[in-house]
């Protein structure tokens, strides 16, 4: 990613308002991009910043939906988003997000999880030994917000909460049957609008550039990990034996870039102590008036053979061009599994793709892409 601070350009110190954060109460299913994270760096900060993320491959899609929500356990909560986490890094676990968009801002009220019981004996050796993870309401003491209206360069806000979590543990070793034990997770999260300046992204379609004037928002979060069992602090041995840290602490930032006109943040770089872990983007990016096709190409007629696959299959298309394109396949999380060459050309080009054996049953994107870079085909394929 280039990074430039001009004093000659002119950039545009902007406000979001309410009113140009285009998500309402009704809800919405919101399509995204993964942008591939290879020679990034987090963004700059200050002010007439150019963010250049153009030279960034597309890495896949995903989708995300808000429900409208009416719950007494959050009254004024009015979008919802059915999601799933990790429960103390063992299980996948329900989570619903209970949100509230309002005229101060876009916030979290709180969050419930499902209950669910884990078989404990690849961890602890005991036959019957398991965890059950008690579902849980939590409402949070004060609302974290995602984004405040009107939002303006140098903007600053903080939040502290707890999230707790109820288990019964059951492990023969330790004499334990069915034993209480509890989580606590402190979650202290400041925010800070640390920059404003032009934000460049490649068009969702393959074909140029979109150019937004953005506020960057830098959120980061301290969490700090507490276990309990049957009151008191949980023994080391316990700890050992599920993998986890008394006081562990990590920090996530995260660094969203908010534009005019969109129903989400324009653009997502998400970190953990330092490192970028993901970078995501929204697709109606593309609907921008300041956004240039350099080069319109249709996506080209592909067909795709045996669909679903056991493991092998042919793409066919019309290549257009004796150049080298590229195919990637990506997995449901907008990873790349797998990249070949395409060198044939002509009417009836066909490429053969055989998946790894280690690539798993699911759905699978694949991205076909010209010399250039630009996308000439995409789609679907179902692994079995």
């Amino acid at each position: 990613m280039a990074v430039l601070i001009l004093a000659v350009q002119s950039f545009a110190q902007i406000t979001v308002e309410r009113s140009d954060y285009l998500l309402t109460t009704d809800g919405a299913t919101v399509q995204n991009w993964y942008l591939q994270t290879d020679g990034l760096a987090l963004p700059a900060e200050g002010a007439a910043v150019e963010w250049d993320f153009s030279g960034q491959a597309f890495a896949g899609t995903f989708t995300y939906t808000k429900t409208p929500v009416s719950e007494p356990l959050f009254p004024t909560a009015n979008l919802v988003e059915y999601t799933t986490g990790t429960a103390l890094n063992l299980v996948e676990q329900g989570v619903n997000y209970y949100e509230e968009l309002a005229d101060d801002g876009y916030k979290v009220q709180g969050r419930s999880t499902s209950g669910i019981t884990l078989p404990a004996s690849p961890l602890t050796g005991g036959a019957n030994d398991t965890i059950n993870f008690l579902g849980n309401v939590s409402v949070y003491d004060e609302p974290i917000y995602y984004l405040k209206f009107p939002l303006n360069y140098e903007d600053n806000w903080a939040t502290e909460i707890n999230i707790q979590g109820n288990y019964l543990i059951t492990v023969a070793a330790f004499g334990l049957d069915h034993v209480p034990a509890s989580s606590n997770y402190n979650y202290a999260e400041t925010n800070a609008v640390a920059g404003y300046g032009t934000l460049i992204l490649p068009h969702p379609d393959g074909t140029g550039t979109v150019s937004l004037e953005a506020l960057l928002l830098k959120s980061t979060t301290v969490r700090t990990d507490s276990f309990y069992l049957a009151g008191q602090p949980a023994p080391q041995l316990m700890l050992d034996a599920l993998g986890l840290v008394q006081g562990n602490i990590s920090t996530n930032t995260s660094y969203s870039f908010y534009a005019k006109g969109l129903n989400r943040s324009a653009l997502v770089v998400g970190s953990k102590n330092g490192q970028i872990t993901s970078v995501s983007m929204a697709d109606d990016v593309k609907n921008s008036i300041s956004s240039t096709q350099q080069v319109a190409y249709d996506l080209l007629d592909v067909a795709v053979f045996p669909n679903p696959t056991s493991g092998t299959f042919q793409i066919a298309f019309e290549k257009t061009d004796g150049k080298a394109w590229q195919l990637d396949l990506f997995d449901p999380l907008g990873r790349l599994v797998q990249q070949q060459v395409v060198e044939t050309s002509g009417k009836a080009t066909r490429v053969e793709v055989s998946l790894s054996g280690s690539i798993p049953a699911g759905v699978y994107v694949y991205i076909l892409r010209d010399a250039a870079g630009v996308i000439r085909g995409r789609g679907q394929v179902l692994r079995q």
